[in-house]
């Protein structure tokens, strides 16, 4: 390695991102098979992550998972981010007026992160989640957040991320999405029917700094059906509305930049 990182660090680390983004427990070998490593280099990584309470092993079998520990560093990293302090009580307003799921997410290495979300009275499975990742082509808060950047970056993002379909609602053309993300930059508003998740329509709208820089997005969620019943104008007005919220609550001036 030209830096000097310490590898043993790096592999644990490897370790833990492995078991983040698995759907359930994993053994040694699947872990080593995942990250290129000997299953006894694997083992000895687990039997110190287990020590320390950041891995722990299932007791009916040799299978593992992550720990206590990574939620409370996760949940103390969430608590730390002052977007999501401010977003919390405008979410909370939003869900009162639509009572449909709201979502914060912030974008990391072309793919965005739920950090927080506002449940609805109403009873909707989805799969978003608390710390889960997605791709930006087919979310709608993925597409607010990329009509705020040059196109040249949104194709660099397009080719290493690549345009997975999901649904055969997905956009998969580049130049496609870029029409309507140039679209979504005048409206502020991005809307995604299927494209990720069939049954499920989701709206999105991008949050803004203080220096005008797009640091995350907010969007409403829930079936296409109720969607619709509700009025997606009205939604997306509302959603607008909160996000604008949002960013004047960090400081962004509107004023100045209209």
């Amino acid at each position: 390695m030209s830096e000097k990182y310490v590898q043993t660090l790096e592999r644990s680390l490897d370790v833990l991102e492995v078991l983040a983004q698995a759907e359930e427990p994993l053994g040694v070998t699947e872990i080593g098979s995942r990250i290129s490593l000997h299953k006894s280099t694997v083992h000895r990584i687990l039997q110190t992550l287990c020590h320390r309470g950041y891995v722990e092993r299932k007791k009916d079998n040799e299978r593992y998972q992550l720990g206590i520990k990574i939620i409370e560093l996760g949940i103390r990293f969430f608590n730390d981010l002052e977007i999501r302090k401010v977003a919390a009580p405008v979410l909370s307003d939003l869900v009162k007026v639509l009572d449909e799921v709201a979502h914060l997410v912030l974008h990391d290495e072309g793919e965005i992160v739920y950090i927080d979300r506002a449940e609805s009275s109403q009873v909707v499975s989805m799969h978003s989640k608390v710390g889960r990742r997605a791709p930006m082509h087919c979310t709608a808060v993925g597409k607010a957040l990329l009509s705020t950047m040059p196109e040249e970056e949104v194709r660099h993002i397009l080719e290493l991320k690549g345009m997975t379909s999901y649904t055969p609602k997905t956009i998969t053309d580049q130049d496609t999405l870029l029409k309507e993300l140039r679209e979504i930059r005048a409206t502020k508003i991005s809307i995604e029917k299927e494209e990720n998740e069939i049954g499920i329509i989701c709206l999105g709208t991008p949050i803004f700094d203080y220096s005008g820089r797009a640091i995350g997005a907010i969007s409403v969620s829930g079936p296409a059906s109720r969607i619709e019943e509700k009025g997606i104008v009205r939604i997306g007005e509302e959603m607008k509305k909160s996000g604008e919220r949002i960013s004047a609550n960090l400081g962004f001036d509107f004023y100045k930049r209209s």
